[in-house]
């Protein structure tokens, strides 16, 4: 039954309407992990010395590992784990501790968590629901399932639409097919359709608004929720009952818009009776012009810091192509042929001459994000800053992060604060920007007087108690915020500095203003 479904809906992915979907080629050879880190770096070299584009240097072992733990674990490394990777002599250590990272036994889970956090934000970034911060623990806790279950992700996507259990989808944008559909496609298909909901595309593009309605009205006949938190109550199943019709009156005309794929079919027959099922089996099917595209691009964006096709819901318009089209189709087809695999991507990118180049600048070539010719300078998501204060201070209190239903309704906690000024989801990652407000708060905030604490610090208990040199104790601040050894003149004038400044005869007293300093330095508060 279900090779006839599949089937039908292969034959109805030709007939796109022209202008829209991008066009497919054979599907090719599959490639390993390392095979493909060296087609990417054909193509993006290819195009570096069609411009005359002299790319920056390769990343040493240290701003490599800090880049890599950050994007993969969420938080900076441990400098047990840092000294590891350096005093590593294998030569592919790179490839080798991608993979210690994605699922080494202490690993696995900061992995899995980080990617949760992740993709709850993508899930929840356009809800527009009071209940989205009431309902994110439930989604995040689903999402950090499938991600340790290894899922496909087109499979993820599937399950996402269908089954019960992600219901909080569902939830947090009311249940309204137009919020549904508008987040749906941005997500999935790389298409901000939702801009055409009122008016056909005014931009350059080919979307017209009963594309919208046609689309958003897969999503009809949902139950309505109730307003306020109690919505989180409504039983998981009948939060999304899968059943028709399939049509929608189209806002504010009178006109009613039945289901419709994007390229022109029809949601007809048996299938129109489980409207949401035939939609996520078109959108994650194989074929599908814009699926694999998208979350090629959105991983690509993650880990580049600028998307192949920027913004990443850019797909799907005539006038805004990708910067290496080859790269983004090769990518594409890689990825399906690798069974929709998130983690056989991550470590091609990762494994990538073009993710582990220097974010040094050294040429006025490497200016342009979109030659990829040095390392964006990404500003770190709150997630990632609040674990990393916490990994690199050894704290030992009780600050935990608290739920996000506590912040949503007010609390006044340090981490609620923190939390409050730091979490942007919107924020891009290649265009970090400091605002005053959260450089007052790392400079002088009860959160960081808590995590500074000399007798909740771990770091600055041992330190401050030790009697090791002063060079050392400054380089091992170093290493347990920066992940890196401190340059000679940089320890020679905070050695001047413990032993000779304000602090000279108070040694915790001293060291925790260094640890202060170097919470607060721009390297600490980026990825690069």
């Amino acid at each position: 039954m279900l090779d006839k479904y599949v089937l039908a809906l292969t034959l109805l992915l030709p007939a796109a309407r022209e202008g829209n979907a991008p066009s497919r080629k054979p599907p090719g050879a599959a490639l390993d992990a390392a095979a493909l880190s060296a087609r990417i770096d054909e193509h993006i070299a290819a195009r570096w010395k069609q411009q005359g584009v002299q790319p920056a240097a390769p990343a040493d072992d240290a701003e490599f590992f800090r880049r890599l733990s950050l994007d993969l674990n969420g938080r900076i490394p441990s400098v047990a784990q840092l000294k590891d990777f350096l005093d590593d002599t294998r030569p592919d250590k790179r490839r080798l501790w991608v993979d210690e990272l994605l699922g080494g036994p202490d690993n696995e889970a900061l992995y899995a968590e980080h990617f949760a956090r992740y993709w709850r934000r993508l899930l929840l970034a356009h809800a527009g629901s009071r209940q989205s911060a009431v309902l994110a623990p439930r989604l995040e806790d689903w999402v950090r399932q499938q991600i340790k279950a290894r899922t496909p992700y087109d499979r993820f996507v599937r399950e996402l639409l269908t089954e019960p259990e992600a219901a909080p989808f569902y939830l947090a944008h009311e249940s309204k097919p137009e919020n549904l559909a508008g987040s749906t496609a941005r997500l999935f298909l790389g298409i901000k359709l939702d801009c055409v909901q009122c008016h056909d595309d005014r931009s350059g593009g080919s979307w017209k608004q009963t594309q919208f309605w046609e689309f958003a009205a897969f999503f009809a006949g949902l139950p309505k929720t109730q307003g306020g938190p109690a919505a989180v109550y409504v039983p998981a199943g009948g939060a999304m009952e899968d059943r028709g019709p399939a049509r929608l009156q189209i806002q504010d005309t009178g006109k009613w818009a039945d289901a419709r794929f994007l390229q022109g079919a029809r949601l007809e027959g048996d299938r129109a009776a489980r409207p949401r099922r035939a939609l996520a089996e078109w959108l994650t099917h194989a074929d599908n012009p814009w699926f694999a595209r998208a979350a090629v691009n959105r991983l690509w964006h993650y880990f580049l810091g600028t998307g192949l096709v920027e913004p990443v819901d850019g797909l799907g318009y005539d006038d805004n192509p990708a910067s290496h089209p080859e790269l983004l189709e090769e990518l594409s087809r890689q990825f399906v042929l690798h069974r929709f695999d998130v983690t056989y991507l991550i470590r091609a990118i990762t494994g990538s001459r073009t993710y582990q180049l220097s974010s040094k600048r050294t040429h006025a070539g490497q200016d342009d994000p979109r030659r990829f010719a040095r390392a964006a300078v990404r500003g770190l998501s709150a997630e990632q800053l609040h674990a990393s204060v916490l990994a690199a201070t050894g704290y030992q209190g009780s600050l935990r992060r608290e739920q996000v239903k506590g912040a949503a309704f007010g609390a006044t906690s340090p981490q609620a604060k923190f939390f409050a000024l730091f979490d942007d989801p919107h924020a891009p990652p290649a265009h970090a920007q400091t605002s005053i407000q959260q450089a007052l708060f790392l400079m002088n905030s009860a959160f960081m007087d808590e995590v500074t604490d000399a007798k909740k610090s771990q770091v600055l208990a041992v330190l401050g108690g030790s009697k090791r040199p002063t060079a050392q104790c400054i380089e091992d601040l170093y290493l347990v915020t920066l992940s890196r050894p401190p340059r000679p003149e940089e320890s020679q004038r905070l050695v001047r500095y413990v032993e000779e400044g304000p602090h000279a005869g108070d040694r915790p007293a001293a060291l925790r203003a260094v640890l202060w300093v170097l919470l607060n330095s721009t390297e600490f508060v980026v990825n690069h």
